[in-house]
């Protein structure tokens, strides 16, 4: 789960939601920077990368510490590296080679983790690789290659949903400020990360723009009041809202 927090709501943003604009975002990307091999599969990966959190995100929990529900990096470790493992296992079972990717993207999370837990997982998932490259006989090079498209992808809808619409660039969340990691693979001199604000209330521009045309995209989200929480707990709250939209417009 995203969660944006003001003085009496939470907004909250479905992981898979998110990755479906992901998804969105990397079919309107300039295709010069976009290989055609296997370009179906990596469509795939980036749009069902998160399908480890429908399950998490359809009940979400509360986290007593922070006094807010749980997102997607405060999550408990040891549940979340178990739903981890299983959206790669249902992504497999329609396409190995987009499961790799997956595979690749949540490993690179625990690189260097020290817990017991952080390693275990990614000991198992470069297996689970190794098994999959042979078996597919992929390149490194190419892989990497993508998996860089889809931590951009990844990134730029992150950008879109942890931000509230308009955001000025002081009021951004610092992760983004400087630019997006994996993101001069679409600069043309490849050495200038791309870098994105809001231009208006509703309109987000870029540096460098990765993107041929502009486009409108359109987000779930549920606005869950904070004395509603109080009154019936988290997930009973979250139930009872519908969703709404956040609608903003990708420049140029």
């Amino acid at each position: 789960m995203i969660v944006r927090e003001s003085k009496d709501t939470f907004t909250l943003i479905a992981q898979h939601d998110h990755a479906t604009l992901s998804g969105e975002m990397f079919m309107m990307l300039k295709r010069d920077f976009v290989s055609a091999e296997h370009y179906e599969s990596l469509s795939f990966a980036i749009f069902q990368h998160d399908r480890a959190w429908q399950v998490p995100d359809s009940a979400p929990i509360w986290d007593d510490l922070r006094q807010k529900p749980f997102d997607f990096n405060t999550y408990p470790e040891e549940l979340k590296v178990s739903f981890y493992k299983n959206g790669i296992d249902q992504v497999d079972r329609v396409n190995s080679y987009s499961a790799l990717l997956c595979s690749k993207h949540y490993s690179s999370f625990y690189q260097h983790s020290t817990d017991e837990i952080g390693r275990s997982f990614y000991e198992r998932e470069i297996q689970r690789q190794k098994h999959l490259m042979g078996k597919l006989k992929v390149h490194k090079d190419f892989l990497d290659y993508q998996l860089r498209i889809l931590k951009f992808c990844d990134d730029l809808s992150l950008y879109v949903c942890m931000n509230k619409v308009g955001a000025s660039k002081v009021e951004e969340i610092d992760l983004f400020k400087k630019g997006f990691d994996n993101s001069e693979l679409f600069n043309d001199r490849n050495d200038t990360k791309i870098v994105a604000s809001y231009v208006d209330r509703k309109t987000i521009s870029f540096n460098v723009s990765p993107f041929s045309k502009r486009f409108d995209v359109k987000v779930p989200v549920k606005v869950v009041r904070k004395e509603r929480i109080a009154e019936t707990g988290l997930l009973q709250a979250y139930k009872e809202e519908k969703f709404s939209h956040m609608l903003v417009q990708i420049g140029l």
